[in-house]
């Protein structure tokens, strides 16, 4: 487990309305928000070097208040960046709209990261592949043993 440390500081009474807003908006703790914001911060101050101007595009769209803070939480809830969670969700839909594997050919091209969420959804499906394997073999020596 990775030790934890303590952080704390002053900020503005509107600020800290809005931050304790967001937190019960979404469900979430003091602790969770901080921490989401710093990695958040961070991340994309590490991402400005990554990617040029020729291989990364910018898609911006309207949403209603509502949808956006229907967003907000569930991407709280899962414990995901906006980034990672807009891109996954446009991915699943390309990929039922294009079967054939274009997308990942093609985010590949780009020099994305498409591949840690492909790698993150295969760990998931593997994961649920190894519980499944364990709650059948749990079954079986249950039918098996003698009474």
């Amino acid at each position: 487990m990775t030790e934890m440390k303590n952080i704390c500081g002053k900020i503005p009474k509107d600020l800290h309305e809005k931050v304790r807003e967001e937190i019960e908006l979404t469900e979430s703790s003091t602790q969770k928000f901080i921490q989401q914001v710093i990695e958040e911060h961070f991340e994309r101050l590490a991402g400005k070097g990554e990617m040029s101007m020729g291989t990364a595009r910018t898609i911006a769209v309207q949403v209603s208040e509502e949808l956006f803070q229907r967003l907000k939480t569930v991407i709280a809830k899962k414990g995901m960046k906006q980034k990672d969670f807009l891109i996954q969700i446009i991915e699943e839909a390309l990929e039922k709209a294009e079967p054939n594997g274009r997308i990942k050919t093609a985010w590949k091209k780009l020099n994305l990261q498409p591949e840690n969420l492909e790698q993150k959804r295969l760990n998931r499906k593997r994961k649920a592949n190894r519980k499944e394997k364990t709650n059948r073999a749990r079954k079986a020596n249950r039918t098996r043993k003698p009474n």
